[in-house]
């Protein structure tokens, strides 16, 4: 007999949009309210990402197969559990694409979700018990555990993860304890009740460790042919449209049709409607993945918990090691930037590149926004969720919509892949703005802007402090200190500049004229920068060195600076 059922129990972290309160909330609490509510609100915004593509397979699962009225769309025949029987045959491939586009602009039309969401849900009701002997979820049963097991070489006991392995807020290793971790870790390999988990942390961070597992633990099913996988997630610079609430980003982020060959109409196929032992079997054996439902709940790890576990004491699970699913442009992954391999074993190819710490999500528009053929000095391929934008204008003309970018940051160290930190930012656009790519258009004149003013602090700026350690004799990594510190003093100044001014561009405006306020309120910060640099420069920077027999002091790095800007703003 299952427990804790994760359609009817309060899990899912949210803001209340009237409220300003923070509130668990179930599944189907969610779906027939999601207007309510302003965004999902859990520990940490890698963990929302991670729930948030659960939900977006629900959306995902249930629209690929009926309109809003619970019609089935054309081509789609469905059984009595509203599992789709077979994919849509190419007869009515083009009348199933327009069907599932019109379910979309109706659902931004509207402000709740039809109750065909809450029908498959309670039709789906056992496959979401957290505590299960058959179908937990996001896990393997006992029977299915054995199984792998007896796969292992050696047949290895599974791996056993605590509390503190699962809440990422505040990440440790066994031997380096956090002291304010919120969930404590063991004492001498043996649990304590300080490692207790209520069911709904409990879900929402087996979750994010589905997504964001990192590589510590050791037992493995994968063979020497195969990659592990440190969690999908993990890779990824992660990007989503963010709406006003919680409805309109499920809309927003909800694709309707995978515009590829050979992929409209296929069955998706999200992890709870499939066995513990098929996800397994299938990730093992490499079969690719061709829905989005199913790459939004990959597993990393075959987990298992007693399903007899007492919630009152602390929290162990148990897990193996999985394979890892494809990492080039092959993959569907709609939500990630790209970069281009020009060596290594994926030379040649892109795969998923993740967001820095040290960069603002802007300093990234290129990637983000501009189309491969258009880009004449690197080499990137879009977001494919940037697609979306061309379904907003249609159904909305112009709006201002939230671009969030979401990373894990990792320790660095191949072997482990510890979750240190998360990255997360965000600007807004005009979708009216972001869809103008016409040859002069405002993508690529705000790239253009973007790489002009990183290049204007990155490089022309960056000299000016090289200059000024030259002359001090600061050397090495002093040097890399002084400059990248000044470097990030520049890049803080004018980070929420920029975006306010994204955000205040409008498709009618004038592009010379919105460019050129840009250039110069960056030319008075830099100027401005330099100027306290030089006056408060000392009698060894007015003496200067020698340098090619002249005189190489502050006044004529300063002088020589102020060319160079007024010269490129």
């Amino acid at each position: 007999m299952g427990r804790y059922n994760l359609v009817e129990e309060p899990w899912i972290s949210v803001l209340d949009y009237e409220k300003k309160e923070k509130k668990d909330v179930s599944l189907l609490d969610l779906f027939d309210n999601a207007e309510k509510y302003r965004c999902l609100a859990g520990e940490m915004e890698t963990q929302n990402f991670a729930v948030m593509r659960m939900l977006l397979a629900i959306v995902q699962t249930v629209f690929s197969r009926f309109d809003l009225y619970g019609d089935c769309l054309p081509g789609v025949k469905v059984d009595e559990r509203y599992v789709q029987i077979e994919q849509v045959d190419v007869t009515n491939r083009t009348k199933y694409a327009e069907a599932a586009e019109d379910t979309w602009f109706e659902m931004y039309a509207g402000n709740t979700f039809p109750a065909i969401v809450s029908e498959y849900l309670q039709c789906w009701k056992d496959r979401f018990f957290l505590f299960d002997d058959e179908y937990p979820f996001y896990q393997v049963n006992k029977v299915e555990m054995d199984d792998i097991i007896s796969k292992i070489p050696k047949k290895s006991q599974p791996a056993k993860i605590y509390g503190k392995n699962l809440n990422r807020t505040i990440s440790e290793s066994e031997n380096k304890k956090a002291l304010f971790s919120p969930v404590a870790g063991t004492e001498h390999g043996k649990r304590t009740t300080k490692d207790l988990m209520s069911c709904a942390e409990l879900s929402r961070w087996l979750l994010t460790f589905q997504g964001y597992s990192g590589l510590a633990d050791k037992v493995s099913l994968v063979t020497k042919d195969q990659t592990t996988s440190k969690g999908w997630l993990f890779d990824l610079g992660g990007i989503y449209l963010k709406g006003n609430n919680l409805y309109e980003t499920l809309i927003l982020n909800y694709i309707p049709v995978i515009f590829r060959e050979g992929l409209i109409g296929r069955i998706q196929r999200p992890c709870w409607e499939m066995s513990g032992s098929l996800v397994v079997n299938k990730l093992c054996n490499g079969a690719p993945i061709d829905n989005f439902s199913e790459l939004y709940t990959n597993w990393s790890r075959a987990v298992y918990i007693d399903a007899g576990s007492d919630t009152n004491k602390p929290v162990e699970i148990n897990v193996v090691k999985l394979p890892d699913i494809v990492h080039t442009e092959d993959s569907i992954e709609p939500m990630t930037i790209w970069r281009y391999n020009d060596s290594g074993p994926n030379k040649g190819r892109y795969t998923p590149r993740k967001h820095k710490a040290e960069q603002s999500l802007w300093r990234s528009f290129g990637a983000i926004a501009m189309p491969s053929a258009l880009l004449s000095t690197e080499k990137y391929l879009r977001p494919r969720i940037f697609d979306q934008y061309e379904l907003l204008v249609q159904a909305d003309g112009s709006r201002w919509t939230d671009l969030v970018g979401v990373s894990m940051a990792d320790d660095g160290n191949a072997t482990s892949w510890l979750p240190v930190d998360e990255v997360c930012d965000s600007f807004q656009i005009n979708d009216g703005v972001l869809v103008d790519e016409t040859d002069g258009g405002w993508v690529i004149r705000i790239n253009d802007t973007v790489e002009i003013t990183k290049e204007a602090v990155s490089s022309t700026y960056r000299k000016f402090l090289k200059g000024i350690c030259d002359i001090r004799n600061i050397k090495d990594k002093a040097a890399d200190g002084f400059i990248n510190e000044g470097l990030a003093e520049v890049y803080d100044e004018i980070d929420i500049d920029f975006k306010s001014w994204l955000a205040s561009i409008e498709p009618n405006d004038s592009k010379d004229q919105k460019i050129m306020n840009w250039k110069k309120h960056l030319k008075g910060v830099l100027l401005n920068r330099a100027e306290t640099l030089f006056e408060n420069g000392s009698g060894r920077d007015m003496t200067g060195v020698i340098k090619d027999d002249r005189v190489d002091n502050i006044v004529t790095q300063y002088l020589r600076f102020v060319h160079l800007i007024n010269k490129k703003l």
